[in-house]
């Protein structure tokens, strides 16, 4: 797929985008995502050059090259620039239909005044056939104009839905940019905020269970210190993965800061939360970090789990302090165990 091969519709798009990534054995995170969007769709020229020369030598396009392109190209700033541009490109449409408005208004007004004033010679009681004739052509031609100004108006409206779909795309990019982690594409810190606010709420209406747990990577210091930085962002993509893998949809997996990351589990009471925990964590150890092009092995993984469940009339807070507490407890128990609070 080249991005020479215009793609007009949105479903058809986002098939060929999530091919593409597939191909390409990237994860498909929010950035990586509209990265290729935007390839795919032909909306960036710089952007699509540089991938079509990536996409060729495939051994230097992994995440965080895609990462840099995205930051580049389209991270906040670029947005904003993009955003700005659609919104001009809006309020232009606007103009333009508000000009055809006015002109098919006028035309409108003219071609019912003609009607009004054939109508009255058709009506005449000594109206010649050449006069008849006359008439008939005057309508023609005023019905033409009137098609070519309908006409016109369906285009401009069209150019108008267009700019709405683009800045309302480009909107929806920038709300799930704002709320996803960068690094491991799950959900960040403010979405996570926003999603337990909404848990809670719901589990005090309800009464259904709500369960949390704290994760935090065992050793990730250590990592870093002895692998490099490089090799602590793999770990924590890995982490991420096997979270996001081993939880169901309306679970809210996400980065919590640093190497600590959390789990939103609605419905899940506080045995089957345990049960989770443990898969978690068997699940992390499995996983070993090897670099893509040297073959390197860093070794495994473990993880620290602290887990508790909502008791109904405390706050958010003292509900993240008690998952907090266990998963304290966890790492002060030797790591690489799950306990609950």
């Amino acid at each position: 797929m080249t991005a020479t091969t215009k793609i007009a519709n949105p479903r058809d798009i986002a098939h060929t985008v999530m091919a593409l990534i597939n191909e390409l054995n990237l994860q498909p995170t929010p950035q990586v995502y509209h990265v290729f969007y935007s390839y795919v769709s032909d909306e960036i020229p710089e952007l699509c050059q540089l991938l079509k020369v990536l996409i060729k030598n495939t051994q230097e396009l992994d995440e965080e090259t895609v990462f840099r392109i995205y930051h580049k190209y389209l991270g906040s700033h670029a947005m904003e620039q993009h955003i700005n541009q659609g919104v001009e490109g809006l309020q232009a449409a606007v103009e333009r239909v508000e000009e055809a408005v006015h002109s098919v208004m006028r035309d409108t007004e003219l071609f019912c005044d003609e009607f009004d004033s054939a109508s009255q010679k058709l009506s005449s009681d000594d109206i010649t056939l050449d006069d008849a004739r006359s008439v008939s052509r005057d309508l023609s031609g005023t019905s033409q104009k009137a098609r070519e100004c309908y006409g016109s108006f369906n285009g401009s409206l069209d150019e108008y839905h267009k700019e709405v779909r683009r800045v309302r795309n480009e909107l929806e990019l920038v709300r799930r940019d704002a709320l996803t982690d960068t690094l491991t594409g799950i959900a960040n810190r403010k979405n996570f905020d926003n999603s337990l606010r909404d848990a809670v709420t719901t589990t005090m209406e309800t009464g259904a269970p709500l369960s949390l747990l704290m994760i935090d990577i065992d050793h990730f210091k250590e990592f870093n210190d002895n692998f490099g930085h490089r090799a602590g962002d793999g770990v924590l993509k890995a982490v991420a993965r096997v979270l996001v893998s081993s939880t169901k949809g309306a679970d809210t997996v996400a980065r919590y800061g640093g190497e600590e990351f959390a789990v939103i589990l609605p419905n899940t009471t506080k045995e089957n939360s345990e049960k989770l925990a443990n898969k978690l964590r068997e699940n992390v150890s499995t996983q070993r970090i090897i670099n893509k092009k040297t073959g390197k092995d860093f070794g495994k993984l473990t993880v620290s789990i602290g887990l508790t469940s909502y008791q109904l009339g405390e706050n958010i807070l003292e509900f993240v302090d008690r998952a907090d507490k266990a998963l304290y407890l966890a790492k002060q128990d030797g790591r690489n165990t799950c306990v609950l609070q």
